[in-house]
């Protein structure tokens, strides 16, 4: 684990790009220092997250990685953020598009900016592929957020519209799938009028409510994650509209499948390795 006073020669690749890279959103060098240390000791010691196919995400330029969530906080996030961060030879910073509107704490929104989200829009995507940004998006949305413990892992389908800045810049898309993420934080169900009453998209129900408040409640187990980038959707262009929506639709589409078998496999590895 990384002391602040030794944040600039070890992760010295990662702050000269982030020097570079132009962020209108809030980003901020000074907070991902002070939260190092948490990020990296849930990434190697409390998940102990083993992460590959970094080296098929561009080495400039931007590209879009689209990954399924797993819980109400926003970890599969972090995890790639810190992995970025923490690789040798070629780190990038990355910024994640998120439905940000329930964050009712300033305090926890500054926070979430500094580290590199960025609300959810068109506009935003586009000016995050403009300025050379690798993005993480996970369009399973709230639906996915409350999945059941029960349905662990079965992708709720895509918002095909995440995609289409992608599709309209020619961005490359990226899909990764994470195994873990859903058993850290399983969720026992949803308490619906809770969460409205709240302004929350969610309240979920862990084991650990109501034995402690929220947000303790949101307390992850120390279960191992398996992330994995795929290589990169191929896809070309066309001139109209209508068959921008198309191949954004289709492109949806074969994300959510490939991020899905991939899911299975590791899941029958992790079994076949248990026996």
């Amino acid at each position: 684990m990384t002391t602040m006073n030794s944040f600039n020669h070890t992760y010295q690749e990662y702050v000269e790009s982030a020097d570079l890279q132009d962020n209108p959103f809030g980003y901020d060098l000074d907070v991902v220092e002070k939260l190092e240390p948490y990020l990296c000791f849930l990434f190697r010691y409390w998940w102990r997250v083993d992460i590959t196919g970094l080296q098929y995400l561009p080495d400039s330029g931007p590209a879009l990685i689209v990954g399924n969530s797993g819980s109400l906080a926003p970890w599969p996030g972090m995890m790639l953020l810190y992995a970025l961060m923490a690789r040798k030879g070629g780190s990038r910073q990355v910024s994640i598009l998120a439905d940000m509107d329930w964050v009712q704490s300033q305090k926890l929104y500054r926070v979430l900016t500094a580290l590199g989200f960025v609300q959810w829009s068109p506009e935003n995507a586009k000016r995050l592929f403009e300025a050379g940004h690798i993005v993480a998006t996970f369009p399973e949305g709230m639906a996915g957020l409350a999945k059941p413990f029960s349905e662990r892992y079965r992708l709720r389908e895509f918002d095909w519209t995440r995609f289409l800045p992608a599709v309209e810049e020619n961005v490359p898309i990226y899909p990764m799938s994470t195994i873990g993420c859903d058993e850290a934080l399983p969720v026992l169900g949803n308490i619906d009028w809770l969460a409205d009453f709240l302004d929350m998209p969610a309240f979920p129900i862990t084991p650990f409510f109501p034995w402690l408040p929220f947000p303790a409640s949101l307390m992850s187990l120390p279960v191992r994650w398996h992330m994995r980038i795929l290589k990169r959707r191929q896809f070309t262009v066309k001139a109209s509209h209508a068959d921008i929506i198309a191949m954004t639709r289709q492109q949806a589409k074969f994300t959510e499948g490939e991020i899905q078998a991939e899911l299975n496999r590791l899941l029958r590895q992790r079994i076949i390795k248990a026996k």
